[in-house]
């Protein structure tokens, strides 16, 4: 904060019922944990000298949460400002940030941006004030007492009589950490979006040039499916509805033949921090038994429990070196402009059936190298680094690939491989390559139109000109 050191306080709102949700949100399987811990995990990351959990004394939190100390409110039918209150009461600092138990998907980065500006200040979305992610002064705890004698139990009007700063919402990347777990139908809304990243990009369009912009990229992250504690399979996917790729993958692979063989599946809690919900344990019906050794062939080993993007990242840096600032050279705005098209017209497949995936190499000048297509996107990137390799072309310094459909973190692992600077695709990478690709010194494009792309990482090898 400001100018005194511990001069912060965090506090956890969690002690408000919901009839709509059907259970208590506080104690929801969230990434493999209590949503009430992922939420406090979030908080200790902002170091503050005390963490308060609001509760009601209904709700059945560990009597000792090592580092948090649980404030019950006095009145239980006073909604959030009885838990806001009860946490000042604590307080012995001149701040505390206050975050709500049904916001998963508020980061640690925005609850930092709010702490650093060393004042009470509350976010604001279309005029209205969001009162659980804020920074409240411990100033304003007699006008807490006041609205709440007076039967004024409205933050709303708490927060606009305080005259705290507001602090404007407008993007939507920004709008999205704020969606609310209110109803069970939220959930689908909440966690398809949850992984979703947001990215700083340039964006050219024909005739207005370059703009940066904030984006969302979907995630990708490696999950590891375990049967008895042993590992049998680490994929790539996009995180959400890990149980039912589970079920699905293991239907698939033959371990069972219907749902009754499957004891449980659920989240490893003994893994990594970063690794939390990457990791899932599958436990079969009692009798049923499966032949591990058949399925190790999914599995590559890890040094670390629990797998995650960081870690996989990793990994690849220990079997191939970043591509240098000056490999590549620059490429023109036109010459991207025409790969799309040149990619079209020469994959005739794709016109005739529509069901091939194509990757195609170019020379900085935009001329077809080579071209391949393939049912599968990463067959057809490996025969057309393959044929490079049989043409002793490799690394292919000087040139673009261009792929037909997204960009994931396993083409960019392979481009990597082949020493390819300028990665584009026509449809949207995922989170995970773009940050290989940040990391490896590629250059990432995608959404390569006719007339416009979007450049994710190291824009230095594209030519910007005035529109």
């Amino acid at each position: 904060m400001s100018s005194e050191k511990n001069s912060l306080s965090a506090a956890l709102i969690a002690g408000g019922e919901s009839s709509r949700f059907g259970e208590d949100k506080a104690f929801y399987q969230w990434r493999g944990q209590p949503l009430f811990a992922f939420q406090l995990a979030k908080l200790a990351q902002l170091e503050p000298e005390q963490i308060y959990l609001s509760a009601n004394q209904n709700q059945p939190f560990p009597d000792f949460i090592e580092g948090i100390s649980i404030v019950h409110d006095l009145d239980g039918n006073l909604g959030p400002i009885g838990g806001l209150a009860a946490c000042l009461e604590q307080c012995e600092t001149d701040f505390l940030v206050v975050l709500a138990v049904d916001l998963p998907n508020l980061s640690p980065d925005f609850l930092k941006q709010l702490v650093d500006t060393g004042k009470g200040i509350v976010p604001r979305i279309d005029g209205r004030f969001e009162p659980l992610a804020a920074v409240y002064p411990k100033s304003i705890l007699q006008l807490v007492r006041e609205q709440i004698a007076a039967g004024e139990l409205s933050l709303q009007k708490l927060i606009a009589k305080a005259g705290l700063e507001a602090l404007e919402i407008e993007s939507e990347a920004d709008r999205a950490l704020f969606a609310n777990l209110n109803r069970p139908e939220d959930l689908a809304t909440i966690q398809q979006g949850l992984f979703d990243k947001p990215t700083l990009l340039d964006r050219f369009k024909a005739g207005k040039g370059f703009a940066a912009v904030e984006d969302f990229v979907a995630a990708e992250e490696p999950l590891e499916i375990r049967i008895e504690d042993r590992s049998i399979a680490v994929m790539m996917r996009t995180p959400g509805h890990d149980d039912e790729l589970t079920a699905g993958f293991l239907l698939t692979e033959s371990v069972i033949k219907s749902g009754d063989e499957i004891f449980e599946i659920s989240a490893c809690p003994d893994v990594d921090p970063e690794g939390i919900g990457n990791t899932i344990q599958a436990k079969l019906a009692p009798g049923h038994s499966v032949d591990l050794e058949s399925l190790t062939r999914h599995v590559f080993t890890s040094s670390s429990c629990g797998v995650c993007g960081k870690a996989t990242i990793d990994s690849i840096f220990q079997q191939y070196d970043s591509i240098p600032a000056e490999t590549g050279g620059v490429v023109s705005e036109k010459v991207l402009l025409s790969l799309s098209g040149t990619l079209r017209a020469a994959q005739e497949t794709f016109d005739r059936t529509g069901g091939l995936h194509a990757s195609a190499i170019f020379d900085r000048e935009g001329n077809l190298q080579w071209l391949r297509e393939d049912v599968g996107r990463h067959n057809a990137l490996d025969k057309v680094i393959g044929r490079a390799v049989l043409d002793g072309k490799i690394p292919l310094s000087n040139s673009i690939l261009l792929v037909s459909g997204r960009i994931s973190f396993e083409l960019m692992q392979k481009a990597l491989a082949a020493g390819i600077p300028i990665v584009a695709g026509i449809s949207a990478p995922s989170s995970l390559a773009v940050e290989v690709a940040k990391e490896s010194g590629q250059t990432l494009i995608g959404f390569l139109r006719e007339r416009s792309f979007n450049v994710y990482a190291n824009a230095f090898r594209v030519q910007k000109s005035e529109p």
